[in-house]
This record gives structure tokens, sequence and C-alpha cells, in this order.
């Protein structure tokens, strides 16, 4: 009879430790509400079996990828929005009449402002440096000499490809 009970309790108890073992591995591959569905893991990539280094084409990606990140220059993005937001409320709602004439001098500051975010954030990331050059460049090449884009022209985007290539040049003295 005892013999058969630690059997059965043996049993349970096997039984019980594969379901927590499950609920376990379930709770660990399953995202929490902080996670998105881009964090489940990839179980092809953990089984592939690792080389002991990688190629220079795998270490030049890995690397271009980690410079170009968003993530350091978030603070930088933050500033270049409120300064383009009071810029917009600048120029298109405030209606006073003293105001008019310095209207002009307070969004050219606006935008000198936003410029000097996109050359600091060449300090930590090539990615605003990048998109300004790449932006720049391609509004200012599509305009025509007569032509606008949200109230500026040509030359204004030529200076914003100039900021980045600042920024650029900047980022060239803290790469290591």
């Amino acid at each position: 009879d005892s013999n058969s009970e630690n059997i059965l309790a043996k049993h349970a108890h096997r039984k019980h430790t594969n379901e927590l073992n499950d609920i376990a591995t379930k709770a660990v591959n399953t995202p929490h509400e902080f996670q998105g569905a881009m964090q489940m893991p990839d179980k092809a990539t953990v089984l592939k079996t690792k080389r002991q280094t990688p190629n220079l084409v795998e270490l030049l990606f890995s690397r271009l990828a980690k410079m170009c990140g968003v993530r350091p220059v978030i603070g930088n993005l933050i500033g270049i929005g409120v300064a383009l937001f009071a810029l917009f409320f600048i120029q298109h709602e405030v209606i006073l009449q003293g105001f008019a004439k310095y209207q002009h001098y307070i969004g050219f500051g606006l935008l000198v402002f936003a410029g000097i975010q996109i050359v600091r954030s060449g300090t930590r990331s090539l990615f605003l440096p990048l998109l300004a050059t790449l932006m720049g460049a391609i509004i200012s090449h599509t305009l025509g000499h007569h032509h606008t884009l949200l109230g500026y022209g040509a030359r204004f985007y030529q200076y914003i490809m100039i900021v980045g290539i600042i920024g650029l040049a900047i980022s060239v003295l803290n790469i290591d």
C-alpha cells in the first residue's frame, strides 16, 4: 500500500513539475504589456550555431546600425518638434499688430535653434544629420526656382542640407 502511494505521489509531483515548467516557459516566451510583438524570442536564431568571429560585413552593418540609432537623439527630436510647433503658431496663429515686425526674426531664431539641435545630435548619432542632409538635398533639387514647400523655397532646404553636412562632420570627430 505505501509503495503504491509513493508511486502515485511521485507521479503527481512529476505532473505538477511539468505543468509548472510549461507555465514558466510560456511566461518567459510571451511578451508582457510593456513589450511588443517584436520582443518574441526568435527560436530559429537561438538554434543556429554561432561562429567564433563575425565577418567584416556583419561587423560593419551592426556598427552602422548602432551609429544611426534614434534612441540617443530622442531629446533632439523633441527639441526640433517644439521649435517647429512654435514656428507654426508664430506664422499662422499669432495676429498681433505690434508682433508682425518681429515675427520673421523669432521664426528665424527658432529655425536656427532647430539647426543647432541637428548639429548637436551629430555627437551621439548619425540619424538626424543624415536625415537633414538627405531631405534637404531631395527637396531643394525637386523644387523649382519660384516654388515653395511649407512657405520656404529651395535655398532654405539647401541650408538644411548644409546643417546636416555640418552635423555629419561633427560626428566624424566622435567616431572611435
